[in-house]
């Protein structure tokens, strides 16, 4: 019989899984940009993981799942979440991997300022502290140097801005059924991308057909993983353990793409967003141990 340690470890091999896969999903991304727009990398994306989706809905009679309590604020985060995909993509084509994750990492501690913007929920002045101490480490990382692209750091700034909206959404949501709001989430990605396909199509080479199939498989099979790591173990155990992309994206930019990067700069900046981060899971902690 399992006990909880063993779900913890499971919980924590889930997140280290997907990550990787988010890793897996950017390169091959970022490979295909060279020759494709990042809207049409989006569009495939969602759409390889949304016909297996409707399949699977279909056939399993679930088809009541697709209703739901909340259409304005469903459809406004598949909106966003259609957007942000091809923000992020074009982002990634841009800069090198290691800079984008970083900035990526951003949408975490914007999450508690749009909290309270958006949600008029309390913020304590141990989070905004830790809100300014994260975006410290996004102006080290993001600093016009002119070694990178201004406009692709511009990019992963809107889409890490995007990724903290839709997870402020996500909290008002939190009484649909996950499958719902990953259905219309997918549906929106698809959509969205899919209106600019007659002018931005470009036929994929048989050495691009698998790299496509990879984009699609990597980010749904790493959606499900990150499901069942916040599934079997808490928030506070599971989120340090997503900066693992960090390591991976480094690699790639140092030994496969050949990019000369300031390390030092990404580490210290890296270092502010992480802690940062880390803070704020210690604080909601320790406040849910205070109303226990």
């Amino acid at each position: 019989m399992e006990n909880n340690k063993d779900r913890v470890f499971l919980g924590i091999a889930c997140c280290l899984a997907a990550h990787f896969l988010f890793f897996i999903m950017g390169w091959s991304a970022k490979y295909l940009s060279a020759t494709h727009n990042p809207a049409e990398i989006a569009f495939f994306r969602n759409l390889l993981v949304f016909i297996p989706f409707i399949a699977f809905i279909v056939l399993r009679k679930k088809i009541h799942i697709l209703k739901t309590k909340e259409p304005k604020l469903i459809t406004f985060r598949a909106i966003i979440g259609g957007i942000s995909l091809i923000i992020t993509y074009t982002a990634l084509a841009y800069l090198p991997m290691a800079y984008a994750t970083v900035l990526f990492f951003a949408s975490t501690i914007l999450t508690p300022a749009l909290s309270f913007i958006l949600l008029k929920e309390q913020v304590g002045i141990h989070r905004w502290g830790a809100v300014a101490l994260g975006m410290l480490g996004v102006y080290i990382i993001a600093q016009p140097s002119g070694e990178f692209s201004t406009f692709g750091m511009t990019l992963a700034l809107i889409a890490a801005t995007l990724h903290a909206i839709m997870f402020v959404v996500l909290r008002r949501l939190k009484n649909e059924s996950s499958i719902t709001v990953t259905f219309y989430f997918i549906l929106g990605g698809t959509i969205i991308p899919g209106l600019m396909m007659p002018w931005i199509y470009s036929t994929p080479t048989s050495t691009e057909i698998p790299i496509f199939l990879l984009v699609a498989a990597s980010g749904g099979i790493a959606q499900i993983c990150l499901a069942n790591a916040y599934k079997f173990a808490p928030a506070s155990v599971v989120t340090p353990f997503a900066y693992s992309a960090l390591i991976w994206s480094l690699l790639a930019d140092i030994f496969y793409w050949g990019f000369e990067l300031d390390l030092l700069s990404v580490f210290i900046g890296a270092g502010f967003i992480i802690t940062a981060q880390l803070y704020i899971l210690l604080r909601e902690y320790l406040n849910r141990e205070k109303k226990q």
